[in-house]
């Protein structure tokens, strides 16, 4: 009897021993586990090019007083390439004032969110008005501009909610710059 209960115990732990080392699934289409995932991840499609852009408008200008400087800095998310910036008259010297209305145009392709995919190349206002003092030398403008991955890109397109550090454009911006004849 004690024979018999011998040969059991080493029965039931060899059957527990094979059972530990047998694999959970046998992979019947001798596809890893790798491939399955990159079959079920989705595929991001390739994008037209996209800037964070930061214009720096200095001199001139009615601006607070920084380290030294007048300078105004102003933060845009543009469809590319983002070739050029400059600062074009909207307002009428009056001889009462000092300084007069001057806005940002860039061109690019439109910005985003208002356009959701690139337009024509061309010059669009940014959102920004700055006054310019009549009497002295023409600002500076510096444009440093970073392009978005194409990851970036599909994250920020499929995110609900934009970035609040990047100004979109309002009122008047990201329209067209007139063509004049």
């Amino acid at each position: 009897m004690l024979k018999r209960k011998v040969n059991c115990f080493w029965l039931m732990i060899t059957g527990i021993i094979l059972a530990a080392c047998t694999p959970d699934t046998v992979d019947t289409n001798s596809k890893s586990e790798s491939n399955i995932a990159k079959a079920q991840a989705p595929s991001i499609p390739e994008y037209p090019p996209m800037y964070n852009v930061e214009v720096k408008v200095c001199g001139n200008i009615l601006a607070p007083v920084k380290d030294g400087k007048r300078c105004i800095k102003h933060n845009l998310r543009l469809w590319g390439p983002v070739e050029e910036a400059k600062l074009v008259q909207t307002g009428i010297p009056l001889a009462a004032m000092s300084a007069v209305d001057h806005q940002l145009a860039i061109s690019s392709k439109g910005c985003y969110p208002e356009y959701s995919q690139p337009s024509d190349q061309q010059f669009y206002w940014a959102d920004l008005l700055i006054y310019v003092n009549k009497a002295g030398k023409k600002p500076t403008i510096e444009v440093n501009k970073t392009q978005l991955s194409n990851q970036e890109i599909f994250s920020l397109i499929n995110s609900r909610f934009s970035s609040p550090t990047i100004a979109t454009f309002g009122g008047v911006g990201c329209e067209p710059l007139p063509v004049k004849k």
